[in-house]
């Protein structure tokens, strides 16, 4: 069973390793320009400094996460262990950052990223702007949702 809390800072090396791992076990033909330590550091000093991060745990192993920035209404990642992958847990995730930002999120995915488009759309996530990912150079596809509202 599927477990949602909020992050704390004891969490942060299995978070990173996680993180780092499911995106080049993802991306495996795409060389990062970073190593490790840089993303540690990143997660550390920016995303958890300003995202609201909910961590997925199944039998006390997290095994994924979500970081939203609510002041910009921007999911800026959601990660699942691959091992755990198509068992729901993004979908949980997902609806935890839409319900931190009900107005509506905005996000962005590598358009390689064939699985996450499937996912995002399916959960009702429409294509916006391409562009390119400022960190690793691979091209981007921006995704936004907006609630449904009765008239």
């Amino acid at each position: 069973m599927v477990r949602i809390r909020p992050y704390q800072l004891n969490n942060l090396e299995d978070t990173v390793r996680l993180w780092y791992r499911t995106w080049h076990e993802t991306f495996s033909h795409i060389k990062h320009p970073y190593p490790y330590s840089v993303w540690k550091a990143r997660f550390r000093d920016h995303l958890a400094a300003h995202g609201d991060i909910w961590l997925a745990e199944v039998e006390n192993q997290i095994v994924g996460f979500v970081i939203v920035i609510k002041e910009e209404q921007w999911l800026s990642q959601l990660f699942v262990d691959t091992t755990y992958q198509n068992q729901g847990i993004g979908s949980v995730l997902l609806d935890k950052a839409k319900a931190i930002c009900p107005q509506g999120i905005r996000l962005h995915t590598l358009q390689a990223n064939i699985k996450a488009c499937v996912f995002y759309e399916r959960h009702g996530f429409k294509v916006g702007k391409l562009s390119r990912n400022e960190i690793n150079g691979q091209p981007n596809v921006e995704y936004y949702w907006m609630p449904e509202y009765d008239i």
